[in-house]
């Protein structure tokens, strides 16, 4: 199964896709991730990709669909989170022939409220929220003992920059995955367990 999930900042693409991986037997291919693991190296590329990233602009394309492609090269099961994010980023990965599409739609309000409570585990990357997913112990990472942090790209200016990329760009893609009669509308702005189960209904019919 060749999966990807769409849909605007803090729409609830991580929460799904951590159960999609379980559920389904799927790898779980980020783009944000596979950006974030190359800023923190700190690499030429890396400083580059920052400064779009802290700007809440879109990286551009070669950045991304480079390390995409090279990430899924060979792989049958697989789900795309966050990405394409562009018409013209969806048109350079025709070729892998995607199964389905998920949209997650959630209103602008919603994802700011989501954005001011998330929190991130600086060692393994898990997410959390202060309201809809809090760690067992306040401020600390289930996982590793980590304390959590906040990140640059989750502040509330930052979220609306990023909600006018969403819209300007990325809303093509959802007439552009219509017609090819893949894509599938999930209200997202349900709590994370509801949200799921319909996107695993969805994937079992």
């Amino acid at each position: 199964m060749k999966l990807i999930l769409l849909g605007a900042p803090g729409s609830g693409k991580g929460t799904v896709s951590e159960q999609l991986i379980k559920d389904f037997r799927l790898q779980h291919i980020s783009p944000g991730e596979l950006l974030r693991e190359e800023v923190k190296k700190n690499t030429t590329i890396g400083r580059e990709i920052q400064k779009y990233i802290e700007a809440g602009k879109l990286v551009p394309d070669q950045f991304v669909v480079e390390m995409v492609k090279l990430e899924v090269k060979g792989k049958d099961n697989f789900i795309l989170d966050g990405f394409p994010r562009t018409v013209s980023q969806a048109k350079s990965i025709d070729d892998l022939n995607i199964d389905s599409v998920i949209y997650l739609e959630v209103p602008e309000a919603v994802v700011i409220e989501r954005f001011s409570g998330r929190r991130v585990c600086p060692q393994c990357n898990t997410g959390y929220h202060v309201k809809y997913l809090p760690p067992k112990k306040a401020g600390i990472c289930d996982k590793d003992g980590t304390k959590l942090i906040i990140r640059k790209d989750d502040d509330p200016k930052v979220i609306k920059e990023r909600f006018k990329v969403f819209h300007a760009e990325t809303k093509p893609l959802i007439d552009y995955y219509t017609k090819q009669k893949k894509l599938r509308v999930v209200n997202g702005n349900d709590a994370p367990r509801s949200v799921y189960q319909a996107v695993k209904r969805l994937l079992n019919h």
